[in-house]
């Protein structure tokens, strides 16, 4: 008769011990689906490593090639269905950077050029979305450059970050793009630089 107690005390053991494990798999099923729901999201994006550059051909010999330090952007990124995602972007025109430093100041100062005492910046927004591939969209929107707004798109290949997997909480891109520098009114010595002008962006994107 001595065993029954023990028999049942063993038994509420088992139970307890049984719950608590029941307890932990569902603490940790929850832990994986709110890890899950962080992937894509909003993003703002970060210099760190990053580069915005121009080139285009001048006098049928060569590339002229500048780079701009100062910019900014945002990515809302939906990993279900790229088609939703959006990027705006801008960039400070004074800041750009050449070999040549002469060419690089009379770019930034000349009224026939990017006259940025005048014009600040150039802000691209996206309107609309097309899925190329998993990891590749277009972003087609409106470039407000030189005081014109023009539609205009941006090819962008996403990569995974940190996380190893698009949508991460880091996501980079590789953006190109162009322009016709006639549509903004650059309309002076085509004699000496070609009228499209090759753009690529090639940044990081941190979740916020």
């Amino acid at each position: 008769m001595t065993f029954a107690p023990r028999f049942a005390s063993k038994v509420r053991t088992a139970v307890h011990q049984c719950a608590g494990a029941l307890l932990a798999a569902s603490l940790l099923c929850a832990s994986a689906t709110s890890q899950a729901a962080e992937v894509g999201g909003d993003y703002t994006l970060t210099k760190q490593y990053g580069s915005v550059l121009f080139r285009v051909m001048q006098q049928e010999y060569l590339y002229l090639v500048g780079r701009f330090d100062n910019y900014s952007g945002t990515l809302h990124l939906d990993t279900e269905n790229l088609a939703n995602s959006s990027l705006t972007a801008t960039v400070d025109m004074s800041s750009l950077n050449m070999a040549d430093k002469d060419v690089a100041e009379t770019l930034v100062s000349s009224s026939v050029w990017f006259n940025t005492s005048v014009y600040t910046e150039a802000k691209f927004t996206s309107t609309s979305t097309e899925v190329v591939d998993e990891d590749e969209v277009i972003f087609h929107g409106e470039l407000n450059f030189l005081g014109k707004t023009q539609p205009w798109d941006l090819h962008v290949t996403f990569f995974g970050g940190t996380d190893g997997e698009l949508g991460g909480s880091t996501v980079g891109i590789l953006g190109k793009g162009s322009i016709n520098r006639l549509d903004f009114g650059m309309d002076q010595y085509r004699n000496m630089a070609a009228d499209v002008v090759e753009i690529e962006v090639n940044v990081k994107f941190n979740r916020n």
